[in-house]
């Protein structure tokens, strides 16, 4: 009987091991797909933040600010509609690629791409001005998405220490969803003296949001490869050496 007649249990198997439901060593796409859709988040940013030298203060200014700037509207929403995506391909990876309990952490990842479209769709008020029902839905579904997703990647390092294919990842993905926790932390605890007296903790807002930013977007490629890693495991298991012989 040869390897590729039967499989382990029973089942049919593809010549290269696999169940013939999914033909083996085919890698999962999502991890291209989120380091392309942040990067192509990254790229109307930057062209943002060059573009309105002289004008905005990145220290100081918040980037929802950058929507008065020319195409400014378009380009902060492709940027949050691209994180969205990003959230998305992520939150069908976890329970793809085995992880334990992963209902909660996928929910947090898919309401983070809906605060994110919210994001997108409206706008914050223009400054100096008061806050109104559109810039408040803009306020809240950003603050959601700087919430869930730490939230989403430190749960899935907490999971990833008690699943054999994810535990390599489960320290620095630990360390990686804190620092962004707390940052995402302190940014949004400055809004509390926002509403209450007009002014932050922090006179420099916009500089701790940028890391934050830059702390989410890195949590977000580092959780999509380390659920590539353990999707591979999941679906190419290498069967023992006595199966082998057994079924030579």
């Amino acid at each position: 009987m040869s390897v590729s007649e039967l499989g382990w249990h029973g089942m049919p198997m593809t010549s290269t091991g696999g169940h013939g439901r999914e033909p083996a060593g085919v890698a999962w796409p999502g991890e291209s797909i989120v380091t392309a859709a942040v990067i192509v988040a990254l790229l109307p940013l930057g062209f943002l933040h060059v573009s309105s030298i002289g004008s905005l203060d990145p220290l100081t200014a918040v980037i929802s600010d950058y929507v008065f700037q020319p195409g400014g509207y378009a380009l902060l929403g492709a940027a949050a509609i691209s994180m969205a995506v990003a959230c998305t391909v992520l939150a069908t990876g976890l329970r793809r690629a085995g992880l334990p309990a992963a209902r909660v952490p996928t929910a947090l990842l898919v309401s983070a791409a809906v605060a994110l479209v919210l994001v997108a769709l409206f706008p914050t008020h223009t400054p100096g001005t008061t806050p109104g029902l559109v810039s408040t839905v803009h306020r809240v579904a950003g603050g959601w998405a700087f919430t869930a997703l730490p939230l989403a990647a430190w749960l899935v390092a907490v999971r990833a220490r008690t699943a054999a294919p994810w535990q390599p990842a489960a320290a620095p993905l630990t360390w990686a969803a804190g620092i962004a926790g707390a940052v995402s932390g302190f940014f949004l605890l400055n809004h509390v003296p926002i509403v209450i007296a007009g002014s932050p903790f922090s006179p420099f807002l916009g500089g701790v949001q940028r890391v934050l930013c830059v702390a989410v977007m890195v949590v977000l490629v580092m959780t999509a490869r380390a659920t590539r890693l353990a999707t591979e495991s999941v679906e190419s298991p290498v069967p023992a050496a006595g199966s082998l012989r057994g079924a030579a």
